[in-house]
């Protein structure tokens, strides 16, 4: 369980700067966050 909360506040960080990204118009960075997501993703899923 320790280890699904530490995903969840990660994924939290992560979904707040794409938000403040996005609000900012800055779509390098909405990119970026967005290919970070999925590959996070991807690699908890190999694992």
């Amino acid at each position: 369980m320790p280890l699904f909360k530490s995903y969840l506040r990660q994924l939290i960080r992560q979904l707040k700067a794409l938000k403040k990204a996005n609000e900012a118009g800055d779509q390098a960075e909405v990119k970026r966050i967005i290919d970070e997501l999925l590959k996070d993703a991807q690699d908890g899923l190999e694992d």
